[in-house]
């Protein structure tokens, strides 16, 4: 009795499967064809007539009055649509089910979502000093840092713009940076333009706040020069949707006062710069760093921070097997969703354009 009790609960679990999986793919077939399906009906009824069926003779029992089709169900005679009446209301009733399906399906979008990459929120800023002031010539270093972290954040570019008539950057380190693979560290004094971009592994950098590079400035002209982030700059967070989490761009006015520094002393900064700061890169810092010394091209803003970043560096490990499968019915529900929405976007647009052709 024991063995038989638990034959039939495993038999009534798969057939309660079998009843939810063949729900979830009606649901989803309905959602992407229901409405070419009802209007296919009414054209094939005009055309094949008894190949069309009856909805309302199909919940009918054999000798039962089927108001639509004014007849009496038969068995020899099928389940055809036998008026236009029959044939209209089964694709009403189609209609009525696709926009049922098209609703469960936008809902569970929105509920995959919120699981395989739930919103994160934009609480991080650049933190750079409120103000400054540098002789003319002087040589100095503004940290690019990162505070607000209040989740992990595994890729990092850094856009910065400068007064390109009082400064020129000498240089860009990535010492004592958090990230451990450099993308781009790319200057371009000609335009006013710095850029340094990278991340670092799964599970990305949760401190409150780090460094993620230095960019070393030497200031040209006396004056009030500008420094600020761009709004191309990104900080993505490790949330599997890689979603931009800055709040704020911060800007720095840096006073260059016209008295200037000796000649000598720049020299000294300019060799202590290179042979103790940008030379001699602690080769116990596991970093990897893939850009070219020299180069002075300005690349795309986001090409970086892609498949390059996961390939090279394994900057995200994969989801499990849960999420990937999640991703996937995610993927399938916006692509039903899209197809729909351009579908019915076209329509009214040429409905529009009749409507104005008729008024003219």
């Amino acid at each position: 009795m024991a063995n038989l009790r638990i034959l039939e609960l495993v038999r009534g679990f798969f057939k309660i499967t079998l009843m939810v999986v063949g729900a979830w793919f009606l649901v989803h077939f309905f959602a992407l064809l229901g409405f070419f399906i009802a209007l296919a009906h009414i054209i094939l009824w005009f055309f094949f007539p008894k190949s069309t069926i009856c909805a309302s003779c199909m919940s009918k029992k054999e000798g039962e009055y089927c108001k639509t089709c004014n007849k009496i169900k038969e068995k020899q005679e099928g389940t055809y649509a036998k008026t236009l009446k029959s044939a209209w209301r089964t694709s009403f009733y189609m209609i009525m089910i696709s926009v049922l399906s098209v609703g469960l399906v936008y809902v569970e979008s929105k509920v995959l979502q919120g699981i395989v990459s739930p919103p994160s929120e934009k609480t991080v800023s650049f933190v750079i000093p409120s103000q400054a002031q540098y002789m003319k010539g002087e040589i100095f270093g503004m940290e690019i840092k990162l505070a607000g972290i209040e989740t992990p954040i595994n890729a990092i570019q850094a856009d910065i713009g400068f007064d390109k008539e009082r400064l020129e950057v000498v240089d860009i380190s990535t010492k004592g940076s958090f990230a451990s693979v450099f993308l781009q560290k790319e200057y371009n004094n000609d335009l006013g333009y710095a850029r340094l971009s990278g991340g670092l592994p799964n599970p990305g950098f949760n401190g409150p706040d780090g460094l993620f590079g230095t960019i070393y400035f030497k200031s040209k002209v006396a004056g009030l020069a500008q420094v600020f982030f761009l709004e191309t700059s990104l900080v993505l967070a490790n949330d599997g949707d890689g979603t931009n989490v800055i709040k704020e761009y911060s800007t720095i006015s840096y006073l260059i006062t016209p008295e200037e520094v000796p000649l000598d002393t720049q020299q000294l900064q300019h060799s202590l710069l290179l042979n103790d700061v940008l030379g001699t890169q602690d080769e116990t810092e596991e970093q990897i760093l893939l850009f070219e010394q020299e180069d002075e091209n300005v690349l795309g803003i986001q090409d970086a921070l892609g498949e390059d970043v996961k390939g090279l560096g394994d900057i995200q490990e994969d989801d499990t097997s849960l999420m990937k499968f999640l991703h996937i019915l995610e993927s399938f529900d916006t692509f039903i969703l899209n197809i729909l929405e351009k579908i019915f976007t076209f329509f009214d647009s040429q409905i529009s354009n009749i409507l104005n052709h008729v008024d003219e």
